[in-house]
């Protein structure tokens, strides 16, 4: 691979950081890194390398000359910049929902489905976390015995909205330690709120993440859905996701039930995530043996276990999968994107 000019953008925020972490583990091929945050952000200052980069505002001009533009920042900052450079010849691979859906634009996961990105794309979209750690170990099963239903349960980490999400779950933590008999009976008035998840995050689970619409489906559980279909192929899939934010630091966990077109048993479907990429198989209950978002923290892997017959089918399944939604959940699978264009170009 050649040497590029990179931009990471939102590199102050912890899915930017963690991009910086992969490109310099992976030794991607950087000739120059480029910084680039929000006005409010620039002047920090970032490590790569061993060297501090100093943090640059955003703006086309700053995207000038550069080849690649890893962005982790939110949808409407990625609508303000990424059309316009990549018709100046950057590749935006982007980390936002704001091109998720667009018909034109590769929803990609490298282990799932590679042969979007022929034809080098100029823009190039990460899923939404949660769907990425479902995905992984859902479509080898699907390559295997035929995907005809999907039920997906999640159990989201507080990492996922951002440094404040993290801040809160510490903050109210640190106000109900040693309240262990007040929780058991909680006025729910003298429980802490906050900005970011509404609700008291801490010792408890959230059954919402981003807004209701009209059928009481969140934003998170349509994201889900949508990406779920377009990544496999599959327009008319049935699929159905509950999503929960859960009082863990980092790590999302989903909890599938899939239905097949064929019969597959447990014993296959272990044989098939082994041989597949990205995956690693932790099931051994008996062993104590099982995914938690903890052990997939820092990983690159998603972890797979508690793989059953559903009661009563021969051809579906039910599974457990964990990974590391800053990581493979976001940051890991841009650059993993980002290798793949480059490789493709030579």
């Amino acid at each position: 691979m050649r040497a590029v000019r990179v931009a990471v953008v939102g590199a102050t925020g912890a899915v930017g950081r963690e991009m910086l972490r992969i490109l310099e583990e992976r030794r991607f091929p950087v000739d120059e890194l480029v910084p680039l945050a929000s006005p409010r952000s620039a002047g920090r200052r970032v490590a790569f390398r061993g060297e501090e980069l100093e943090v640059r505002p955003l703006s086309l001009e700053a995207l000038r000359g550069v080849d690649l533009s890893l962005s982790a920042a939110g949808a409407s900052v990625a609508r303000s910049f990424v059309r316009e450079a990549a018709a100046a010849g950057t590749t935006c691979i982007d980390k936002s929902s704001a091109f998720r859906m667009d018909p034109d634009v590769p929803l990609v996961i490298p282990e799932v489905n590679p042969e979007a990105l022929e034809g080098s794309p100029r823009i190039v979209a990460v899923p939404n976390c949660t769907t990425i750690v479902a995905l992984v170990a859902v479509a080898p099963l699907h390559r295997a015995a035929g995907l005809r239903r999907l039920v997906l349960s999640s159990y989201q980490a507080v990492s996922g909205a951002g440094r404040d999400g993290v801040a809160e779950l510490v903050e109210q933590v640190e106000k109900l330690r040693g309240q262990e008999e007040e929780l058991t009976r909680p006025d729910p008035a003298a429980l802490p709120s906050g900005a970011t998840f509404g609700k008291t995050i801490a010792f408890n689970v959230l059954p919402r993440i981003d807004a209701f619409d009209e059928e009481g489906w969140t934003g998170e559980e349509t994201k889900t859905m949508r990406e779920s279909r377009k990544i496999l192929g599959l327009p008319d899939l049935d699929v159905a996701a509950t999503c929960v934010r859960v009082p863990v630091m980092v790590g999302h966990a989903v909890a599938v039930l899939a239905e097949f077109a064929r019969p597959i048993s447990p014993e296959e479907a272990r044989e098939v995530l082994a041989a597949a990429p990205g995956v690693r198989v932790v099931d051994d209950p008996e062993r104590g043996l099982y995914p938690s978002p903890l052990e997939a923290a820092g990983r690159d892997e998603v972890l797979v276990g508690r793989v059953r017959r559903a009661p009563g089918r021969d051809d579906a399944l039910l599974l457990f999968s964990c990974g590391d939604n800053l990581r493979k959940g976001a940051a890991l699978n841009g650059v993993q994107i980002a290798e793949r264009l480059l490789l493709g170009r030579g």
